[in-house]
């Protein structure tokens, strides 16, 4: 890569997808794990099938906001790093990161 490259910043079909697999592991991870937290405490402490559908949904939703966030989040700082700027302190918002 020449420096000039390097200035400007990236393809942005690139950085859609590396933003997207950095939601997709982040998000997907975090789901896994706490997935098995809520099976295993189902199981161990004889919750029911009740507890275990109403907890997945919430963990599906969970896992939602932070692939979304994550995606938003990297999307934002390769579009500071191309103009040139620092990289900011996270907010926890996904519209405060679209706007930023």
């Amino acid at each position: 890569m020449s420096t000039e490259d390097t200035k400007k910043g990236g393809n942005p079909l690139t950085i859609f997808i590396v933003s997207l697999c950095a939601a997709i592991v982040m998000a997907g991870g975090f789901a896994i794990v706490i997935e098995a937290f809520i099976l295993a405490a189902a199981n161990l402490f004889e919750l029911g099938s009740t507890f275990v559908w109403a907890a997945s949904g919430a963990n599906a939703l969970l896992a939602l906001w932070f692939a979304v966030w994550t995606f938003v989040r990297s999307w934002h700082v390769e579009r500071r790093l191309r103009a040139g700027l620092e990289v900011d302190q996270p907010k926890m918002s996904i519209l405060g990161n679209l706007r930023g």
